[in-house]
């Protein structure tokens, strides 16, 4: 099939009408099997980052799990907003039972870097893991005497090529928010450690370890209207593009009001509450109302701190209607970030109880894997 070609699949593993995602030279790519004819196209939707993969599929249109979005396979083109950009399409072959696809044009790719990690960061009482990689990285294929920074938004993601990952049915690539600030001197991304071959091989990096990172992606960041108020809503992990934006506009002292609802199983497994604790200090326009889902009227009041001064239960409309008057909530702009069940609980609660129309909510969905 020549050398621009490689297997990615068997076709026993793409059954008729379903799609898998499959990594190719890089990039995630989402293969169809329609009627025995098999497409390939971009996996990571371009509206915020949705895994196309876990969507659903209609005809020759695969729809975005996250908000709709919907694009030809036979094109790339966008058939549905609220996406706007159009989807890379690949060249698919079939030899006997193998799916292969062309590789990559990898002069219309992102640009790829390799960095070094610094240190890795453990939460006590969690499978959380935080990895800090030194700014001083290295273009691939660049001038290596002026090795350029990765340059990203509060808020983005990039996909990060660990090595040594073997027969993990997810490929060898992830792409993770990236939790540290552009105003600080590393490169962070926090994220669970489970049972996957990816992430038991992340939790195995040692400090001085080489990682390509290809990036970034992603629009889930702050609008570049400051006068508009801004809720984040979060859950667990899901916290983390949070660290980077209220990071980012504390040190830069941006205009912005930001109130942030964290949403957490206990109190021990709140992440960052130290830093984002001495940032309100610093950032008269930050507030954060912490709660946990255990503890005062479930029984288990053995999980709570005494000195716990936060919110109990789930994030609803009494809590967002304590701390958000109706001039702050009609102005707001709503961020959502966490697993899928908390991400749709709190569209129900946004829209159907709240009344906020969906042009006002951004949303990021963490599955876990």
């Amino acid at each position: 099939m020549g050398e621009d070609f490689i297997i990615v699949a068997d076709t026993k593993d793409i059954p008729l009408s379903q799609l898998k995602e499959v990594q190719v030279d890089g990039e995630s790519v989402c293969i169809a099997n329609i009627d025995g004819k098999y497409y390939a196209i971009g996996s990571i939707c371009t509206h915020e980052g949705g895994p196309l993969a876990d969507g659903t599929l209609e005809g020759y249109e695969v729809q975005c799990p996250w908000h709709g979005a919907k694009f030809d396979l036979r094109t790339g083109k966008v058939t549905n907003p609220p996406a706007s950009e159009p989807e890379p399409v690949y060249e698919v072959k079939i030899d006997g039972n193998n799916v292969l696809i062309k590789k990559p044009d990898k002069s219309r790719s992102s640009v790829q870097f390799e960095l070094r990690l610094l240190k890795v960061i453990r939460v006590e009482g969690t499978n959380v893991m935080s990895f800090k990689f030194s700014k001083e990285n290295s273009q691939l294929g660049g001038d290596a005497l002026t090795p350029p920074l990765l340059e990203y938004t509060a808020g983005q993601f990039a996909f990060f090529d660990i090595g040594g990952v073997n027969n993990d049915p997810k490929g060898p690539i992830r792409h993770f928010t990236i939790s540290s600030s552009p105003t600080e001197d590393f490169i962070m991304f926090t994220t669970q450690i489970r049972a996957s071959p990816y992430k038991k091989r992340l939790s195995t990096l040692e400090e001085g370890a080489k990682v390509k990172v290809r990036g970034p992606e992603g629009r889930f960041v702050l609008e570049d209207d400051y006068s508009k108020p801004v809720v984040f809503l979060s859950g667990g992990i899901g916290v983390t593009p949070f660290r980077s934006m209220i990071k980012y506009a504390t040190d830069k002292q941006i205009p912005l009001k930001i109130v942030m609802f964290d949403s957490n199983r206990d109190s021990s497994s709140i992440l960052f509450k130290s830093e984002f604790d001495e940032w309100t200090k610093l950032n008269k326009n930050l507030k954060i109302i912490y709660t946990i889902s255990k503890g005062k009227d479930d029984g288990n009041q053995s999980n709570v701190s005494n000195n716990w001064k936060g919110e109990y239960g789930r994030i609803n409309k009494a809590m967002i209607l304590k701390y958000l008057d109706t001039d702050l909530l009609n102005k707001s702009i709503f961020y959502i970030c966490g697993p899928p069940g908390m991400l749709k609980a709190m569209r129900v609660l946004l829209q159907e109880e709240l009344g906020i129309s969906s042009e006002k909510i951004k949303i990021e969905e963490f599955t876990g894997y």
